[in-house]
């Protein structure tokens, strides 16, 4: 197989698998075998995995029977929709061997795996009969006269990454350079079927352990990345934790000092306490009654001694003018010795 590298197609092998990607999205690209010689009758065994697409004609195939400039020949594809299909090569360009041509040819199948997954596709010719098996199952026979031998090769559409495993070709004709004793002791078709099993279920897993070492590596990160925001989180709540604690505190002087006021209300208790189960309210009422009338008392007193010092100025002006041999006046008594009241004037 070719090695390739430029703007339109990149053919190369890597890590066991043979690599083909298309990536002009205008038509597919067409990859032919090096044999120097030609088989009529042989058994082919390879593996077929669509990585991805970013065409709806993405596909993955094989050619065979191939002939000289491009005027007949098979391919076998299938595409990212678990789909495969069969075209003949014509000089008036495909005839569908499979499907409706409104459809493209395809067919669905559950025999296909998911895309990145490798499907063990195996043809069988002899006599100008061929059989087709997909996954160790048989999909297609058919037959074709017009062929005596052809070139092989792979397939890739537009804009699609694909991967080929491995490919293994047996024939009972004679081939340059071997012999048919070599061939046989060198493969048994029990061993080939389960050593091409081996080799897909053995990628299989490789791909899977790749992936989920992938997976692994990103929630590394991920977890990396949230350390930053968990040390952001710790120092916003701390902050607020610092802040609630100041708050506790001045709370806490509230409450101090609401102690202090309840402790001065204690003795105000205590009193309510001494009036042997009477009512508060009503003892103040009666203490304030009391306080009232002994403040009657002195109001009276003191309209009492108004009165008294005005009767005294009236009569001090009406009084006759007196004698000269009068009396000594006495002194008149201290209010404050006895209180009294004058008579009224007949």
């Amino acid at each position: 197989m070719a090695f390739l590298s430029n703007s339109e197609n990149l053919l190369l092998i890597q890590e066991g698998e043979y690599i083909i990607q298309r990536k002009s999205k205008l038509s597919p690209f067409a990859v032919m075998g090096e044999f120097e010689q030609e088989l009529n009758s042989y058994r082919l065994i390879t593996s077929l995995k669509l990585v991805k697409s970013a065409s709806n004609d993405g596909s993955i195939g094989l050619i065979f029977m191939a002939q000289p400039a491009g005027k007949g020949g098979f391919v076998f594809e299938i595409n990212q929709f678990q789909q495969y299909r069969l075209r003949q090569i014509t000089v008036t360009g495909y005839a569908y061997l499979t499907g409706v041509a409104k459809d493209g040819g395809w067919v669905k199948s559950s025999v296909l795996k998911e895309n990145n997954l490798a499907n063990l596709l195996e043809l069988r010719t002899k006599d100008k009969k061929y059989d087709l098996y997909l996954n160790n199952t048989l999909i297609l026979t058919f037959s074709e006269l017009a062929y005596k031998s052809g070139a092989i090769g792979f397939i890739i559409g537009p804009g699609t990454l694909g991967k080929v495993d491995f490919v293994y070709l047996f024939s009972n004709e004679k081939v340059e350079g071997l012999s048919r004793d070599d061939i046989a002791e060198s493969t048994s078709e029990g061993d080939v079927i389960a050593l091409a099993e081996s080799i897909i279920e053995l990628k299989t897993k490789l791909n899977k352990l790749e992936a989920e070492n992938e997976e692994l590596t990103l929630r590394i990160a991920s977890f990396k990345g949230s350390e930053k925001e968990q040390a952001k989180e710790k120092a916003a709540y701390e902050a607020k934790f610092s802040s609630m604690e100041k708050q506790v505190s001045l709370k806490q002087k509230s409450i101090d000092s609401l102690l202090l006021i309840n402790q001065d209300l204690t003795k105000y208790k205590d009193i309510v306490k001494s009036n042997s189960g009477e009512d508060l309210v009503i003892t103040l009422s009666k203490k304030l009654k009391a306080e009232k009338l002994r403040a009657d008392d002195y109001a009276a007193e003191n309209e009492a001694l108004r009165d008294s010092i005005i009767n005294l100025k009236k009569m001090s002006k009406n009084a006759p003018a007196e004698k000269s041999t009068k009396k000594p006046i006495e002194k008149a008594p201290n209010p404050e010795d006895k209180i009294f009241v004058l008579p009224k004037e007949n």
